[in-house]
């Protein structure tokens, strides 16, 4: 396992850089799809539970969309059914044991890798749609997550230092324009 750390938010390419070797990618709770558009693999689906998300998606690209509940997605899908998962921004919206229960069902679809982009620690944030498409409930951050709770389990880390900044409506909202910056962590682990 390897823990590293990066001084800049390219986020989108250090991605495509580990889904390099995936044809199918699965995005677990892809809300309007505007990271999954940017993902470099041929065939992608996107999972959401909450449907508006998936009927306003953010530009034309095509993906096949799925409206269910990511704590039951292994009744969706057979296990080495799909390349590699991701979690970008979703982990965070769950208490830490169910956000476990899912990883587990993720990891046992993945056939290469599973990546999980989450705020470092407990990032605060509110019951706010900024879509506006109704999906408040969805938003609530409810854990916090450090690079200990995902070596334990054998995952690769980046640090993407003070990547949360005021630059982000989700932090400003919360913490302010005076505010120091959060890390984020990426945590990949290949199955």
């Amino acid at each position: 396992m390897t823990v590293n750390v990066v001084n800049h938010k390219d986020l989108l390419a250090t991605i495509n850089e580990l889904l390099s070797d995936s044809r199918t990618v699965l995005d677990v709770g892809c809300g309007i799809g505007e990271t999954l558009e940017n993902f470099c693999c041929p065939i992608k689906i996107g999972v959401d539970a909450h449907r508006p998300y998936l009927e306003n998606p953010k530009s034309a690209e095509q993906y096949l969309k799925i409206n269910f509940t990511a704590e039951r997605i292994s009744e969706l899908f057979l296990p080495k059914s799909v390349d590699s998962v991701t979690l970008i921004d979703v982990i965070e919206h769950f208490e830490k044991d169910i956000a476990w229960d899912v990883l587990g069902q993720v990891e046992a679809i993945a056939i290469k890798r599973v990546i999980i982009f989450t705020p470092r620690g407990f990032f605060k944030q509110l019951d706010v749609d900024h879509y506006g498409l109704g999906g408040e409930s969805y938003q609530r951050h409810r854990s916090g997550w450090e690079v200990e709770d995902f070596k334990k389990h054998g995952y690769n880390i980046i640090i993407f230092s003070k990547f949360h900044d005021q630059s982000n409506k989700a932090f400003l909202e919360v913490y302010g324009k005076n505010a120091e910056p959060v890390d984020a962590l990426l945590a990949w682990k290949d199955c």
